[in-house]
């Protein structure tokens, strides 16, 4: 059974964890400003773009959100010709989601966008702040183990 001071000691590790995801979620989130793109939007891009084709189950357990509500972000990526749907043949009721020409250019652009984005803010003081974070991390997780 744990005792008192290693159950503070996990509740402050899941807090510097949780201050970590902020501080990178933020910095994401300055360099898509000018994308045009949501999050949720821009992490389907990137994944079609990385495994080449998924099925909106697939998104769905990925981004650990409903078929729902990847079916919403697919539709406007599919309206801007972004991605694209191709029914399977043998199987009518799968559905394989790929970039388009045009999506695999915007996702490109896009990530050098990201990264110029990146660059113009005040990214060595947010990079330090996330390289503490992760600091005091590592040690709160020595203290545990």
């Amino acid at each position: 059974m744990l005792n008192h001071r290693q159950t503070k000691n996990q509740f402050e590790s899941l807090a510097t964890l949780q201050a970590i995801q902020k501080q990178a979620y933020q910095m994401l989130m300055q360099g898509l400003a000018t994308t045009g793109f949501s999050m949720r939007e821009w992490g389907i891009l990137v994944y079609l773009e990385q495994h080449g084709q998924a099925t909106a189950s697939e998104l769905a357990d990925a981004f650990m959100v409903t078929r729902t509500l990847i079916s919403r972000n697919t539709w406007r990526l599919i309206q801007d010709n972004l991605i694209q749907s191709q029914v399977n043949q043998n199987d009518r009721r799968i559905v394989r989601l790929t970039l388009t020409t045009n999506g695999q250019k915007t996702v490109q652009r896009s990530v050098r966008q990201v990264q110029e984005n990146l660059k113009t803010f005040n990214q060595s003081h947010d990079l330090e702040k996330l390289t503490k974070q992760v600091e005091t991390l590592s040690q709160q997780l020595a203290k545990i183990n």
